[in-house]
């Protein structure tokens, strides 16, 4: 917003300057401002550019939208960074190879795959509590490794990237883990046995779209409740897409693993948020969407 310009003189009789600008788009998109608040205005060209004006006893409702506008512009306008993957590279290059290791070893190995796979009947049954995880790292041809080793290597490094290394991959493996046992206890008593890293995959998406509806919902206001959905819809979509086809897809798995997956994420970026210090850049961007959204709800 341009200088209110005390010589603009309004064409119509006790007006208010709300402000002036250099350019008639910008008149224009303020004036939007305005009439979104269901007030009146009206914009003339006056010396140094184009004035918006309206009623004077809704002036100061007015200038109190037009800087929480501002505020909320000058968030979106911050340059976002592309996503430069560091601390978790490590792990991730870690991860595949124990997934081309186990392959192999399945290869040359036959009983391999039967004693970890993730069996209901020989956990519930026999104790074998490790073959939730075990399974996670086994897969039944090279199609199968290679599809989980692209989609879930590109998921589980935007994890990492968000979380980082360790806290991001042990909530990968955790709602891979975790997912597994709940298909299996699905299932029971009927025998069922799965293998392959998807459910890990399908957690990450799920810490994905946790992440997501978690800052859609701090920068939430009546202008940013369309983003709320955005997280949620996307992740469904890719399951819907990729975790539901094929004879042999462990639809259960898959939707255990995103579900555990959203719940965990949802858990670690809460607690994160609220572990911060009271001078940490986490609780002060909150507090800041916090006034906000309160103006908002008051209003």
């Amino acid at each position: 917003m341009g200088p209110l310009d005390p010589a603009a003189q309004p064409l119509e009789p006790d007006a208010g300057l709300v402000g002036v600008w250099d350019d008639l788009g910008a008149a224009h998109e303020h004036a939007l401002v305005v009439l979104a608040m269901h007030l009146e205005c009206w914009i003339e060209e006056v010396d140094g550019g184009f004035g918006v004006f309206a009623a004077p006893e809704h002036l100061a409702a007015i200038h109190a939208e037009h800087a929480l506008y501002a505020a909320e512009q000058a968030e979106r306008r911050q340059p976002v960074d592309l996503p430069v993957v560091t601390g978790g590279v490590g792990l991730t290059l870690l991860w595949l190879a124990a997934l081309v290791g186990a392959f192999l070893h399945q290869d040359a190995d036959p009983d391999f795959t039967r004693r970890f796979s993730n069996s209901n009947y020989a956990i519930l049954e026999q104790g074998e509590w490790w073959r939730p995880f075990t399974a996670l790292f086994l897969h039944a041809d090279a199609a199968h490794l290679l599809g989980n080793a692209i989609m879930g290597g590109l998921l589980c490094l935007l994890v990492v990237d968000a979380l980082g290394g360790w806290r991001g991959w042990l909530l990968i493996l955790a709602a891979g883990t975790l997912g597994n046992v709940l298909t299996g206890w699905l299932y029971f008593p009927e025998p069922h046995s799965s293998i392959g890293a998807s459910t890990a995959t399908f957690g990450a998406l799920g810490i994905l779209v946790a992440i997501g509806t978690y800052h859609a919902w701090l920068s939430r206001s009546y202008r940013e409740l369309q983003p709320l959905l955005v997280p949620v819809a996307v992740g469904l979509m890719i399951l819907g897409l990729w975790g539901t086809g094929g004879e042999r897809t462990d639809v259960a798995g898959h939707f255990f693993g995103w579900l555990c997956g959203v719940l965990l994420g949802l858990a670690a970026v809460v607690r994160r948020g609220a572990g911060g210090g009271p001078n940490s850049p986490e609780r002060a961007s909150d507090a800041k969407r916090g006034r906000r959204w309160g103006r908002f709800r008051k209003a």
